[in-house]
């Protein structure tokens, strides 16, 4: 998410490719976590991005065609304390994995910490 909006990231090319496959359904069923809105707004306003700019932006992400939602509940908070103890990931990043775990366990992304998973399939961006 992060890498679409900043024109100067170097996966900025690789993550419109993707979101406009998504948008024109030539890319399904992918699902973005609650737990990953969460963590882009608080990136976002960590930097001192005004709130309703943080507000246009993650609208934006929920009026993209053919996008699901993965919402954040309390089994995933399980799932995502055993993973943050077990394979020592950051709090976002056991929230996303357990999030990927209660629909595909596929994950777009480049984290390394994601490669050190058995149940994951990690796919890089810039190869979808």
């Amino acid at each position: 998410m992060i890498a679409l909006v900043s024109v100067k990231d170097k996966l900025y090319t690789a993550s419109e490719k993707i979101f406009k496959a998504i948008d024109s359904n030539k890319l399904k069923n992918v699902h973005i976590p609650s737990s990953a809105y969460l963590e882009y707004e608080l990136i976002l306003k960590s930097k001192g991005i005004d709130g309703n700019k943080i507000l246009k932006e993650i609208v934006f992400f929920q009026n993209i065609n053919n996008i699901g939602e993965i919402p954040l509940d309390s089994k995933i908070i399980v799932t995502s304390i055993k993973l943050r103890e077990k394979f020592q990931l950051s709090y976002f990043d056991s929230l996303h994995v357990a999030s990927s775990m209660f629909l595909d366990s596929i994950i777009i992304g480049t984290d390394k910490d994601y490669q050190k998973l058995p149940h994951i399939t990690l796919i890089d961006p810039r190869n979808v």
